[in-house]
């Protein structure tokens, strides 16, 4: 889903999660550009000596299940596993018969920790001449990290091309632990400049650009244009929701916002640099609410489509990088389940693109649909929707979204939504180009792993023509994020080959309580060959941050009072390669200070936002009822607000009351976007007219699963009042939900 920078202005509506089964459809290879093709596998087939046999129970069927062919799926049961109870390390080697040059090197494991089948610490690729005197090739540490019951592929590259008959795999582990593996693939060196697989281009949100001076538009289009792109998406023109534009618009009731023509700016980079510029039409976020269902209200956004159209190309039309048009509502497999929806669709499609046909003869028309796959249209449903739409619009390009940013989607999930997609494509119009819109960003609105954003362009080539993105400026531009992101992409664009070398293991790690709800960790930095750009920790045994910064230390709040942690700490690189864990530090937060009274208790309150119908505060007593919700978004304890916008409650106390502590309990399931806030601010009054400050809690160090958690500042001295304030600022564009608020002493 796209495209509010923070969190590209999702808005889903909350069910229970749907299966979903994926249709893999038959499809015609595309094409797209890249710099040439992987290198042949030169251990297909091969025989190989193992240091230890595979366990009787998940034997290595005749000795060849490594270099067969055949991949095994996630299941304990797939035979094509082979199992060992290890001591904390085996190794395999291959023969090649003769010296090869080989550079790639990949091996595939079931994670499975539940069922006491951890993932390789690291596993470690080498080579010799004579079978005697091996040199390391490259390293992979432990994958997998918050996930479980999945096939991990552990591959890496040597820094250069190397030669050598023998190839060896050593796979480490802890000692007394299950070990399951299956393909071995040394792929045959053939490095290209040409065989990258590349970004075309890019979706720019003009807020972005209206910030960058001359030089830095200067900048940005040289930076995409060294790594090979030839396009630019303008997301938006006007936003008719709050009636602004980013050009001096002559429509009634749009008035310019920027500071500069942003419509001008990037046209004329598009003539300097040799872009193609597709200009975005209105953003609304209403769409996310109305989709199809407010026929008067998508008639009015068509026609004011139409007339940015004319104003748009009145104005600019003489510029020869316009290209094209971009429709910006985004359809998606979860609000138009049915025939009179898709018309409704295709109407709105045909009332746009008939004037953009008329006003500019030959220019192409571009959406950018989304799909979740925990719920709505399953991918035959989605095709047979796009199918219906496509035969009766004229639409030109589909940059279908990748979802895996947005975490709509797994790299797994995609073929399935692009072959449906390009099926519907083939069936009802066959000169649409299918495009993917790559995500670059991960569910923190950080850069994504650039091996994870590969691997997803990987999985669609089969099916699209080009690929833009969301968005290289705002997620892997050197001037908005670290310059290592841009140089790890830069140099796998030049050489195809993505860096594989994992940083070293960070050392000297400690933890100190800084009081009953804080610890401190530092550590000694890691290095990198390419640099490190951050750090995960992990919290008994769950990673519950990553920091996107060099610093050598992190402070963890919130934690609760009187209890034992286990730390641990790993480096990471942009291109995703992970160091291994250092060993891990214990620490005991103090027992604090516990306040008995809780003055809230079934006290009445005020809300200066409703929650959501579907999502109530029933009876109006839900944040002080002493009911606690579970860790399930159905619960009905909890109440909840779909917006970015901050929103507050006053309970009144009924009296003055002295203070000691503020908490008030949030939920989290990502999978639906219910998201933790950004910030909770806490205030009091003894008049509820003027409010003091008593502070603010920031969003704590938490695992990405489900659960509740409580913001929580204790401790207090000098603070009173009868009435408390409790502000809430949402993470994003999502859903926040509340359960109790209580003020105790």
């Amino acid at each position: 889903m796209k495209k509010e920078l923070w969190l590209r202005s999702t808005r889903v509506q909350l069910i229970k999660v749907l299966c979903l089964m994926m249709v893999l459809a038959w499809f015609q290879p595309l094409g797209t550009e890249r710099a040439g093709a992987s290198g042949a596998n030169l251990i297909a087939g091969k025989s190989y000596t193992a240091s230890m046999p595979a366990n009787a129970s998940y034997p290595d069927s005749g000795g060849m299940e490594l270099t067969d062919g055949n991949t095994a799926a996630p299941l304990l049961a797939d035979a094509a596993w082979q199992g060992r109870l290890t001591p904390g390390g085996y190794s395999f080697t291959v023969d090649l018969g003769a010296a090869q040059t080989f550079q790639r090197f990949e091996a595939g494991f079931f994670k499975y920790a539940g069922g006491g089948i951890p993932a390789p610490t690291s596993v470690e690729y080498s080579y010799s001449a004579d079978n005697a005197a091996f040199q390391p090739a490259c390293s992979v540490g432990q994958q997998g990290a918050g996930s479980d019951i999945v096939r991990l592929t552990y591959r890496c590259d040597s820094a250069a091309p190397a030669t050598a008959r023998y190839v060896k795999m050593t796979v480490n582990g802890t000692p007394g632990s299950w070990s399951f593996v299956d393909e071995w693939r040394v792929l045959e060196a053939e490095p290209a400049p040409s065989n990258a697989l590349i970004l075309n281009g890019s979706f720019l949100q003009p807020e972005l650009g209206d910030q960058w001076s001359h030089a830095q538009w200067e900048d940005e289009f040289q930076y995409m244009k060294d790594v090979g792109m030839d396009h630019l998406i303008l997301q938006w023109s006007a936003n008719t929701e709050f009636g602004t534009a980013v050009y001096p618009t002559t429509i009634s009731g749009l008035t310019q916002e920027t500071s500069q023509d942003v419509v001008a700016k990037a046209l004329q980079m598009g003539e300097e640099y040799g872009f193609d510029i597709y200009i975005g039409l209105q953003l609304n976020h209403e769409w996310f609410a109305n989709y199809t269902n407010n026929v008067a209200w998508l008639d009015e956004e068509a026609g004011i489509a139409g007339e940015l159209i004319e104003d748009l190309w009145a104005q600019y039309g003489s510029y020869d990088s316009f290209k094209g048009w971009y429709l910006s509502f985004e359809v998606d497999n979860w609000n138009m389940p049915d025939a009179a929806s898709w018309q409704r669709m295709a109407n709105f499609y045909n009332d746009v693109t008939t004037v953009a046909h008329t006003v500019s003869p030959g220019l192409p028309i571009m959406i950018s649909p989304f799909y979740n796959v925990s719920g709505g249209l399953n991918p035959s449903g989605w095709q047979t929707m796009w199918s219906y739409i496509l035969s009766r619009t004229d639409i030109d390009i589909i940059a279908l979204q990748d979802g895996i940013g947005a975490g709509h989607a797994v790299t797994s999930d995609l073929a399935g939504w692009f072959a449906a997609t390009q099926n519907a494509i083939a069936a009802s119009s066959p000169g649409t180009e299918l495009w993917a819109d790559t995500e670059t960003f991960n569910m923190d609105f950080r850069p994504m792993d650039m091996r994870l954003m590969l691997d997803n362009m990987l999985a669609v080539e089969p099916y699209v023509s080009h690929y833009t993105s969301f968005s290289f400026n705002h997620y892997m531009s050197p001037q908005t994020v670290n310059p290592l992101y841009y140089q790890t992409y830069a140099d796998y664009a030049a050489t195809g080959i993505m860096d594989s070398s994992a940083p070293s293991t960070p050392s000297g790690l400690t933890a100190a309580a800084a009081d009953s709800m804080t610890v401190s960790l530092n550590w000694s930095s890691s290095a990198d060959n390419t640099g490190v750009v951050g750090y995960q920790i992990y919290r008994n045994g769950e990673l519950v941050h990553a920091s996107y910064t060099a610093a050598a230390s992190f402070i963890d709040k919130q934690l609760t009072p009187g209890t034992t942690y286990t730390y641990a700490v790993r480096a990471f690189d942009a291109a995703g390669n992970l160091s291994p864990l250092t060993a891990a530090v214990s620490v005991a937060t103090p027992v604090g200070t516990t306040y008995p009274n809780i003055w809230s208790a079934g006290k009445s309150y005020t809300a200066s936002m409703p929650a959501d119908s579907a999502y109530p505060d029933s009876g109006g007593t839900e944040l002080t009822n002493g009911v606690n919700g579970s860790a399930a978004y159905v619960d009905g304890a909890w109440q909840g607000r779909n917006t970015a916008n901050p929103y507050s409650f006053v309970i009144d106390l009924g009296q003055v009351r002295t203070i000691g502590e503020l908490n008030a309990s949030f939920l989290q399931v990502k999978s639906v976007y219910v998201l933790l806030p950004k910030e909770v601010r806490f205030s009091v009054s003894t008049d509820n007219i003027s409010f003091s400050d008593v502070g603010s809690v920031e969003k704590p160090a938490v695992s990405s699963s489900d659960q509740t958690k409580k913001y929580r500042m204790a401790g207090l001295s000098g603070v009173s009042g009868r009435y408390v304030k409790v502000e809430v600022q949402p993470a994003s564009s999502a859903w926040t939900f509340i359960d109790e608020i209580q003020v105790r002493n």
